[in-house]
């Protein structure tokens, strides 16, 4: 595989995937933030609202999130 830069820290790496754009988790993460704060500034809802999910330390999403879990959980 040829080397990549990556799309948010500028640092090159090998890529694991075919089409991977990040060198880390974390800057995945980074730009999946930077998307949907682009979105709420802009007064759209982001496609996916997984990042705000993963962020949610309580409320509806929070709990929904860890109910998921929990079923998950309990079938393996």
């Amino acid at each position: 595989m040829q080397e990549r830069t990556c799309a948010i820290c500028g640092r090159v790496f090998i890529p694991k995937a075919p089409h991977a754009k990040y060198c880390s988790e974390a800057c995945r993460r980074e730009h999946d933030l930077r998307r949907v704060k682009e979105a709420r500034r802009k007064g759209a809802k982001p496609k996916r609202d997984r990042v705000d999910r993963y962020l949610a330390g309580s409320g509806a999403a929070y709990d929904e999130l860890q109910a998921m879990r929990r079923e998950v959980a309990m079938r393996y």
